[in-house]
């Protein structure tokens, strides 16, 4: 199986293009893990100071979990496949002028985004130009209306919509035949202690895990959504030996899955 990750991962990987800076395309990454920076309600964010700046203190939601999910993510596909990834945090802000280079955007705590009408504007044309955008960790009814209200200035007319199971995005390499509720470390650790009898969720308004997404007028998903989950954390954590194997196995999963569909879509 993951002979056959390998072939396809290092095929799909040639669509992302190469820095124009760099005069020698074979030397670039065939794939890069880019986090989208955005400013959250309580104003912290990249600001003018762009990449520069993602280092300093009071640099928002957006960098939850950074670097270590990002990190252990590409680590274990760097062991599981062949693929010639970028190994460095690739955190990117809304309305950098090379973020149509890049096909797949990844954001964490959407809960808390805040989005201009510009910045709407700009994820609008790149996601209907055939950007992917996977959206994770926001829990609650709080959150998610914080969310609802930020997609209606991407997408007035969109609807976002619950993802059976039969999806592509559930089978498009590995199976996955049920949605898991991907703890945060601190409860993944007491659910492996308590021999799976504690609560996953994190807010008592809505505890159910879902996966959603927003697509385009052919089908094709532009937005995927796993809210009432943590997948950076199953990631960042994956070699706790107290965290959940069944979520980190998940959450690889559910992660390669929408990297295949990104590339091939």
């Amino acid at each position: 199986m993951w002979i056959r990750a390998a072939v396809l991962l290092c095929l799909l990987g040639l669509v992302t293009p190469a820095s124009s800076d760099d005069p020698d395309p074979k030397s670039q990454p065939e794939f890069y893990f880019t986090r989208l920076m955005y400013t959250d309600i309580y104003g912290r964010g990249p600001g003018a100071s762009g990449f520069s700046g993602y280092r300093g203190f009071g640099r928002g939601a957006w960098m939850t979990d950074a670097w270590e999910a990002d990190n252990k993510y590409m680590w274990g596909i760097d062991r599981m496949t062949n693929v010639k990834l970028s190994r460095e945090p690739h955190p990117m802000s809304i309305m950098d002028p090379d973020l149509f280079k890049f096909p797949y955007i990844y954001a964490v705590e959407v809960g808390q985004m805040e989005l201009s009408d510009e910045e709407a504007a700009r994820l609008r044309e790149y996601l209907l130009r055939g950007g992917f955008w996977h959206v994770d960790d926001f829990w609650g009814l709080e959150q998610w209306n914080q969310f609802a209200r930020q997609m209606k200035k991407v997408f007035p007319d969109r609807q976002i919509q619950e993802l059976p199971l039969t999806h592509e995005i559930f089978h498009i390499f590995f199976n996955i035949d049920r949605v898991l509720q991907v703890a945060n470390v601190r409860l993944g650790d007491m659910y492996t202690m308590s021999g799976g009898r504690t609560q996953t969720w994190e807010q008592p308004s809505d505890t159910e895990p879902r996966v959603l997404g927003i697509s385009d007028d052919t089908g094709r998903l532009m937005v995927l959504i796993t809210y009432n989950s943590d997948l950076g954390d199953a990631w960042e954590w994956m070699d706790d030996p107290d965290y959940p194997a069944l979520f980190t196995g998940y959450a690889y999963r559910m992660g390669m899955n929408s990297i295949m569909y990104a590339m091939t879509h």
